[in-house]
């Protein structure tokens, strides 16, 4: 009994995770596809789900979508993860330069997006919260590797070839990392996204006792074309 409660506990996350994938009213079928449960489990887990008020139902068109129950539990996690002010910095940096803005956090050789803000371009680097970058060779994960204590960047790179890492990859990413370590950012094109550029900056904070990392990213020749900007406006804005 109790394993067949946390299955069906794991199975309502889910549920809600591909609606955040998604982003569209999904009806019982389609549901059943995408997550390939048993049609008559998806559907109790849907009525719960429902009489719980975490999801909406269209009898016009059978489908279903998160209410903003759902928005409202965890609206206050940002400010109580970055703060009170990291957030509207995020969206003033985004309007400021028009280019999709992240912040990420390493997670084990890569780093992980914790926050995703579209660009508003016509054509604007397309990312969410699910995008991870290599460590290696990325405007993040060279930010990042600058704000480490030089024996640990040492380290790092030492575990990285042993991994099997080209050693001209490796080559590459050290000089990224001295750069950034001079010049307080990071810059990167047509590398880790095909014609896609980024500018990097370490945040004077940690989450969990791991530096983020705040990025400006898009086309690559309007990056390059406004780096200097970019860094300025980076560095207005968090105080480098």
């Amino acid at each position: 009994m109790a394993d067949q409660l946390v299955k069906s506990a794991a199975r309502a996350i889910e549920i809600l995770e591909v609606f955040a994938q998604e982003r569209r009213r999904l009806t019982l079928s389609q549901l059943g596809s995408l997550l390939a449960y048993p049609k008559s489990s998806l559907s109790v887990l849907l009525k719960s789900l429902m009489a719980q008020g975490y999801l909406s139902y269209q009898p016009t068109d059978l489908s279903y979508f998160p209410s903003l129950k759902v928005a409202s539990l965890g609206a206050w996690i940002p400010s109580a993860i970055f703060g009170e002010e990291l957030m509207p910095l995020l969206y003033d940096l985004r309007d400021a330069t028009s280019e999709t803005v992240t912040l990420t956090a390493p997670a084990g050789p890569r780093m992980r997006c914790l926050r995703v803000l579209l660009g508003t371009q016509r054509i604007a680097l397309q990312l969410d919260e699910a995008t991870s970058f290599n460590i290696i060779g990325s405007a993040v994960g060279s930010a990042y590797l600058a704000a480490q204590p030089v024996d640990a960047v040492a380290a790092f790179f030492a575990r990285a070839a042993k991994t099997g890492t080209p050693k001209e990859d490796l080559h590459r990413a050290q000089k990224l990392v001295a750069a950034a370590r001079t010049s307080g950012f990071a810059s990167v094109y047509d590398r880790v996204t095909e014609d896609g550029g980024a500018v990097a900056m370490a945040l004077p904070r940690t989450i969990n006792g791991d530096t983020m990392v705040l990025a400006v990213a898009g086309l690559s020749h309007r990056i390059a074309g406004a780096e200097s900007r970019i860094v300025a406006a980076m560095r207005e804005r968090i105080g480098k």
